[in-house]
């Protein structure tokens, strides 16, 4: 009984360990697709489409908040 329980807990432990590494392989070759420059050259794209009117709104609450923040 002692043996089987045992060899089951070194069979589970195996599994573990296992998948622990292959996790971490996975996770150590996959490339960062999103750099800092990547994320921002969106972001200015993103302002890019935006129309006039959506421009200024943001622009007059960005003033706003630094207004706030100066002020607190």
């Amino acid at each position: 009984m002692i043996i089987a329980t045992s060899t089951l807990a070194v069979f589970f432990a195996a599994i573990s360990i296992v998948a622990g590494v292959s996790l971490a392989l996975l996770v150590m070759t996959q490339e960062r697709s999103n750099t800092s420059n990547e994320g921002m050259a969106a972001f200015h794209r993103h302002l890019d489409a935006l129309s006039d009117q959506s421009r200024e709104h943001l622009r007059s609450q960005l003033r706003e908040a630094k207004q706030r923040q100066t002020k607190g």
